[in-house]
Parts: C-alpha cells; sequence; structure tokens
C-alpha cells in the first residue's frame, strides 16, 4: 500500500468520513473508490484528487 493510501483512511477515520462521501464529491463510483484505496487500480491523480475529496468535505462540516 502506498503511502498516500494509509495517509488518506487514516484521515477518513479520525473525521468518520465514509468512502461514499469520498466517492460522491469526486463524482466516481464507491466500489471504484474501493479499489484505489485497496490498490488494485492506480489512476496518476489519485492522491490529489481523494486528499482534496477528503479536506474539502472536513472544511464543509468544519464551516458548518
Amino acid at each position: 500500500m502506498d503511502n498516500w493510501i494509509a495517509v488518506a483512511i487514516g484521515k477518513m477515520h479520525i473525521n468518520d468520513i465514509k468512502q461514499d462521501e469520498v466517492a460522491s464529491k469526486m463524482r466516481i463510483r464507491r466500489d471504484y473508490l474501493n479499489k484505489i484505496l485497496n490498490g488494485k487500480k492506480t489512476p496518476k491523480d489519485a492522491e490529489t484528487r481523494i486528499m482534496s475529496a477528503i479536506d474539502e468535505i472536513i472544511a464543509e462540516r468544519n464551516a458548518g
């Protein structure tokens, strides 16, 4: 597992963010996100897009 995936999963866990929420923010299917987080798919921009989606969800929760 790439280190960034462990960091992303950790951030999701600490902030109680579900894969459904991240997938929705990214406009992808949850099962595809799951494959990325399990290392079965490796799109080139995955790290940036996933971390950005998680950060956006955290910011939205803190703002509201």
